[in-house]
């Protein structure tokens, strides 16, 4: 969107617009707040997991004998006094926090942490002009964004779709299916719209695994923005998958699926990384003084600052790894796994839009790659706790670092905006942190959060490094794995190359890589109808009409995202403690 002043107001001498000035607001609270929202999903199952080493640890469960003894002390909270059994159940009037279980752990993990966002922020600032004006990749979140402040007319107050019949309609069927279901909150008896936000499963025969009918609005309007190669293949891979698990279980051998999405994602990010090879030949070139003709002033940082970033980040985070007790071959695997990982849901996220979407744990990647019987206990012990870092896979805060860039295209100060989203990422990390850790002493109690994390997600790090050391020696590498990981990887680069080199070919590369993930399957009829709606029009009515119907998306998400608000305020007056989940995100 080019932000030009009123020229047309200057000429006759009155007051310039104030609404560029909004949008470069709009877009610099966007930066910050891409980048720092990503903070409260990692910090539950980073609290879960750190937590529930001392606290759930028994002669049954075998931690004292294989995980604990093989984890530095340092790293993760005891219960002493009964420090982390308040955590989890409430702690009696008067008690204070306690500080001394807390202090140590913290600071090394925030010290991980903040290294992590600040290389993502970094990695994000230099592939901004790679993937944005050359790629020019369509960054639907964004783009969404910056629609809901388009400039008025002259003399309108608001932007100009809200005059037109198309977003009113759509926004009162976003609301409207939505506040019906949240008056059956006080009608108990009376039908609502169960199709929405439910994995609905629709049969696909014996041994195949269940195709998901779900309804959900924010895939819907957001993959609407979506270029139709991406949607097509997001869907139609999703069903071959599918369709190749059910027919591996019916002969009793393995599918290979998850294999095929890492080893293809892989080979997605390497290319991407290869494409983008002259573009980090000049930011290294500028930021060592060489290359003055290259133009870093409209970055959130400065090249010299990006690289210094990522090297400086990517040393320390690799010796902590080491200073945890991981081996350097097992430190180099788990490195460039999370770059794949991050990379990867960075670039779909910025194509699709579906920030739901996510891949495989790095973990397990590093694990079946070296191969346990090839790892100390100490190394599988650090590797399996490295699942506080999870995330739900994906890719942490770099989907927010990358969203944020693009943002900050919109905006006005360009360095003090980039000072500004690292600091709110850090400021938010230590305010998820710190509700998280005061809800559960003063509050409910971590195990009454209704969260998975805390109930049962937190204990599964643990007990993979017991099966692992116990069942070392007997371990056998299998070859299924890698052996459909490389037909993936081969797949993948055939979809690239036909994406690249022939105009007609529909489908595009993203979509294997991504195909049996559980978002992927929970989305998957949100992304068909998004794809089958985007195709019609444009088939009937061409780009103009698919242009007028963007209003009517626009107007079906803020309507819907007005109702879910709606609801939340009534669970506060009327079902406090007893609220209703309106909108389950597909993660």
């Amino acid at each position: 969107m080019a932000i030009q002043p009123n020229l047309a107001s200057e000429q006759l001498h009155e007051p310039p617009s104030r609404w560029p000035a909004l949008i470069l607001g709009v877009a610099a609270v966007l930066s910050i707040g891409f980048l720092g929202s990503s903070m409260p999903t990692m910090v539950g199952r980073f609290l879960a997991v750190i937590s529930a080493s001392d606290y759930f640890a028994s002669p049954e469960n075998e931690w004292p004998t294989y995980t604990l003894p093989n984890l530095p002390t340092w790293l993760l909270p005891s219960n002493t006094g009964d420090a982390i059994g308040m955590f989890y159940r409430g702690a009696p009037p008067y008690v204070e926090f306690p500080w001394a279980v807390w202090m140590v752990p913290m600071f090394w993990w925030l010290g991980l942490i903040i290294a992590i966002i600040v290389v993502c922020f970094c990695l994000g600032v230099v592939l901004r002009k790679q993937w944005s004006e050359r790629e020019r990749l369509s960054y639907p979140l964004v783009q969404v964004s910056m629609l809901l402040v388009e400039e008025p007319k002259p003399g309108d107050l608001l932007p100009s779709f809200f005059k037109e019949r198309l977003f009113w309609i759509g926004f009162g069927l976003g609301a409207i299916v939505l506040l019906w279901n949240v008056t059956g909150h006080f009608f108990p008896g009376m039908p609502v719209f169960a199709f929405m936000n439910q994995n609905n499963p629709l049969p696909l025969g014996r041994g195949f695994p269940d195709l998901f009918i779900r309804f959900d609005f924010y895939v819907i309007c957001f993959a609407y923005f979506t270029s139709l190669d991406v949607l097509l293949s997001m869907w139609f891979f999703h069903l071959l998958a599918m369709l190749q698990v059910g027919a591996a279980n019916r002969i009793g051998l393995p599918s290979g699926v998850t294999s095929m999405n890492n080893y293809g994602l892989a080979v997605f990010v390497v290319w991407g990384l290869w494409l983008t090879r002259s573009h980090f030949l000049d930011v290294w070139r500028k930021a060592i003084g060489k290359a003055p003709h290259v133009d870093d002033s409209m970055e959130l940082a400065s090249y010299r600052t990006c690289v210094l970033g990522i090297g400086i980040g990517g040393i320390f985070i690799f010796l902590w790894m080491m200073r945890i007790g991981m081996g350097p071959g097992t430190a180099l695997m788990y490195l460039f796994s999370s770059l794949v990982l991050y990379l990867g849901m960075a670039k779909i996220v910025a194509l699709s839009g579906l920030v739901s979407l996510r891949g495989s744990d790095t973990t397990g990647i590093t694990k079946g790659v070296i191969g346990t019987w090839n790892m100390s206990d100490r190394s599988i012990a650090a590797t399996d706790l490295m699942l506080a870092m999870y995330s739900w896979a994906k890719g942490f805060c770099m989907p927010g670092a990358v969203n944020a860039t693009k943002a900050g295209e919109f905006s006005g100060g360009r360095r003090s905006l980039g000072h500004a989203v690292l600091l709110g990422a850090i400021l938010s990390l230590f305010a998820c942190i710190g509700m998280t850790l005061w809800l559960g002493y003063f509050g409910t109690g971590a195990e009454n959060f209704g969260s998975y994390d805390f109930t049962n997600g937190n204990r599964h790090s643990y007990g993979y490094t017991v099966s692992a050391i116990k069942n070392k020696g007997a371990a056998v590498r299998s070859w299924w794995g890698p052996g459909w990981g490389i037909v993936g990887g081969i797949i993948t680069a055939v979809l690239i190359v036909l994406n690249h080199r022939v105009p007609w070919w529909p489908l595009h590369p993203v979509g294997f890589t991504v195909s049996y993930q559980y978002p992927t399957r929970a989305s998957f009829f949100s992304i068909f109808v998004a794809w089958l709606c985007k195709l019609i029009l444009i088939r009937v009515g061409g780009m103009m009409l698919y242009n007028k119907s963007r209003i009517f998306f626009i107007g079906l998400l803020l309507g819907y995202t007005v109702a879910v608000l709606i609801s939340f305020v009534l669970d506060m007056f009327f079902f406090m403690g007893q609220g209703h989940a309106m909108h389950t995100p597909p993660i």
